[in-house]
């Protein structure tokens, strides 16, 4: 189970990183689950983020069942998805 004191610590370490460092640090800085890094615009148009970042917006993955989806219940989450805002939608 993943925390939202996890969630939360997780997007104030990210803030402080550089993007650039952001795929090599994660995992190993987030001991509750995965962490991937994708494009806001991989995201389904009905999620809504556990959290918003400068950049960023953070959602939870549930791989409980067959198929892995994005959930908002922490206690069935075992990761986390890092969707990078694009700069051409400022």
């Amino acid at each position: 189970m993943i925390t939202e004191q996890a969630v939360n610590q997780l997007a104030a370490y990210i803030g402080q990183l550089p993007p650039a460092e952001w795929d090599d640090r994660l995992n190993t800085a987030f001991e509750e689950g995965k962490v991937t890094l994708c494009s806001e615009n991989d995201i389904p148009g009905l999620a809504k983020p556990v959290h918003q970042g400068a950049g960023f917006d953070l959602y939870l993955v549930d791989a409980s069942n067959a198929c892995a989806s994005l959930t908002n219940d922490f206690s069935r989450a075992c990761g986390v998805v890092v969707a990078l805002h694009d700069d051409d939608d400022d």
